[in-house]
């Protein structure tokens, strides 16, 4: 906090019952403006003014979709540490915190059950729990001694986030996890996932894996799941994923069978994007491949 005055303001803004119920239900996961309503039960023009309000003090976020705009609880501000305070002394008992968190719950069942219609409309068949384990199993052993639960990594990035497979397996090492994904149906589904696992420092946004839209060295991880392999230009993929790692930064990539992606030429893509292989997983039947690379100051110069 950098002064009184501002922790006067936060605390006055904190000061009001609709703006905790607000805050408590963000603390979910991301949430539109109509399903914060459809929550609360509150005219939108009033949902608006005080999400506006927690804004401006900094305890929450506002990403725009298209058409959408998703709020959800500020997870990097030290202030949220005494926002959390505040919540925790909410009364159990209290009607109306109970009634949004029945809503709440109805909410995230409707965006399961949707989550499951796209994916049937599009085709997409998302790895059993058989192939997540492994998968899970392999990228343990290969951030062994990188990543852990005493020194998490901070901040993730997930090209083409797909069904959020990686955000399950990695979001609770990081501090917080940023996802893209070009596909708005895709990014329905990723969202629908992170809520349904309650991993509350995800943010899921529009993205193009050919053009990243953050600043350079933002990242300490970046993964790639089941991404090359369907990459018209999987160099430049893996360029922009070079260029928002930071200096030593890792990155992941998955791949499954069928995929074009190998060894010998996932090792040449990583070369010219100026990474340097860590280590290279592939079963011997040529199905799953998991890499772990490294961002070399050597070869970044």
């Amino acid at each position: 906090m950098a002064d009184t005055q501002e922790l006067v303001e936060l605390l006055r803004i904190l000061g009001d019952p609709t703006r905790l119920r607000l805050l408590l239900t963000l603390g979910r996961g991301e949430l539109t403006v109509n399903e914060i309503t459809c929550v609360t039960g509150l005219s939108q023009p009033r949902v608006s003014r005080h999400l506006k309000l927690l804004c401006d003090v900094h305890v929450l976020q506002r990403t725009r979709d298209q058409n959408e705009v998703y709020y959800r609880a500020n997870v990097n501000e030290d202030r949220n540490r005494l926002v959390q305070e505040v919540l925790n002394c909410l009364p159990d008992d209290d009607l109306e915190i109970a009634q949004d968190c029945h809503r709440l719950i109805e909410i995230l069942n409707n965006r399961q059950t949707r989550a499951c219609e796209l994916l049937n409309e599009l085709g997409v068949t998302p790895l059993d729990t058989a192939a997540i384990k492994e998968v899970g199993e392999i990228v343990e052993k290969l951030l062994q001694g990188r990543i852990s639960d005493e020194t998490p990594f901070g901040y993730l990035l997930d090209i083409g986030t797909g069904t959020g497979s990686m955000l399950r397996l990695l979001a609770r090492k990081v501090s917080h996890a940023i996802a893209v994904d070009n596909s708005r149906e895709m990014r329905l589904v990723a969202r629908a996932q992170v809520t349904l696992e309650g991993l509350t420092n995800c943010t899921v946004r529009d993205g193009d894996m050919y053009k990243l839209s953050f600043p350079k060295e933002s990242f300490d991880i970046v993964t790639m799941d089941r991404v090359l392999g369907t990459a018209d230009r999987p160099h430049d993929a893996l360029e922009q994923a070079a260029s928002v790692l930071q200096k030593d930064g890792h990155l992941l990539v998955v791949e499954t069978k069928g995929s074009p992606i190998n060894k010998k030429n996932l090792g040449s893509h990583l070369t010219k994007a100026r990474l340097a292989p860590v280590e290279v997983i592939q079963n011997s039947d040529e199905g799953l491949l998991i890499a772990l690379a490294i961002k070399s100051t050597a070869l970044s110069q």
